[in-house]
């Protein structure tokens, strides 16, 4: 072979290298475009179909408690407790009917009065009545 021959092997090696990226530029640029059309109607049927959430209401059930109504509550409160100490707000809960959400500010109210002591600690607190003073 003559450096000519060679110079020419080069160029057409180049020019067929040129050729086959050029080629598969193509299909990745043709690949891109049907994946970006599919996903375009599924983002619009998205956006028309879930408009934005309104904000959570309360539910009725949660409505406020009057102190009166309060009292009285932490009053059936102490009495669970006290009939069946040791036991864990989720019993308690089930015992009065209702959510042991719903026990979280008379037990407060109860430990702030000193008529209740808790031991242990999140799912596993337990629940005392207090020794009351003699007069």
């Amino acid at each position: 072979m003559t450096a000519i021959d060679i110079s020419a092997l080069e160029a057409s090696v180049e020019a067929l290298i040129q050729q086959q990226l050029a080629a598969y530029e193509a299909q990745l640029r043709e690949a891109l475009a049907r994946t970006l059309a599919k996903a375009r109607p599924a983002a619009q049927r998205r956006k028309a179909t879930k408009p934005k959430a309104a904000p959570a209401r309360r539910a009725s059930s949660t409505q406020r408690r009057s102190a009166d109504e309060m009292d009285a509550f932490a009053a059936r409160l102490f009495e669970a407790v006290e009939s069946s100490p040791g036991e864990t707000m989720a019993v308690l809960a089930r015992r009065l009917g209702v959510s042991a959400r719903e026990l979280e500010r008379p037990v407060l109210r109860l430990k702030k009065a000193g008529r209740i002591k808790t031991v242990g600690e999140r799912s596993r607190m337990r629940y005392y009545p207090m020794a009351r003073a003699a007069a």
